[in-house]
């Protein structure tokens, strides 16, 4: 299971990885406290805590997104900017249909990157993850397996 929370704000990112534990916890109803939010040499986020769950996150313009699941887990949100899509789909042969295809591999590039750890270079000749659309002109792709449950912060 993946625990999402999707938000409309600014806000840090220790916060909404606190937050998006807080309901994850209650889902499942485990009581992971306390714990700590920490980086990775890497910059990859976790929780410091015994036992505690998978942690994600992503911030694009005025949105954000956290992912909790019990196993590896990622999650990218994507605005579409003016970045040339043509050049970047050939650099990394994407093989992207046009810009909103552009958009959706990128995000699940970057969701897979952040799940398996890897470089976003190898992810992109691959993407792979769960797309969603629910702005216009934003993709989000969320990377991990089981059901996907939503939690919106507007």
């Amino acid at each position: 299971m993946i625990l999402t929370v999707f938000s409309h704000k600014k806000i840090d990112s220790s916060a909404l990885a606190l937050y998006a534990l807080k309901e994850y916890s209650a889902l499942v109803g485990k009581n992971f406290a306390p714990v700590g939010y920490r980086h990775r040499d890497d910059g990859s986020p976790y929780f410091d805590c015994e036992g505690a769950p998978f942690v994600s996150l992503s911030h694009s313009g005025e949105y954000a997104a956290a992912a909790v699941s019990e196993s590896a887990v990622g999650i990218d949100i994507q605005l579409h900017t003016d970045v040339d899509c043509k050049k970047i789909s050939d650099r990394f042969n994407m093989k992207a249909t046009d810009r909103q295809d552009f958009f959706d591999k990128f995000a699940a590039a970057e969701a897979k990157t952040k799940a398996l750890r890897t470089k976003l270079s190898e992810s992109l000749y691959a993407p792979e993850g769960r797309i969603f659309r629910f702005i216009p002109g934003c993709s989000l792709a969320i990377y991990g397996s089981g059901e996907i449950f939503f939690c919106f912060c507007f």
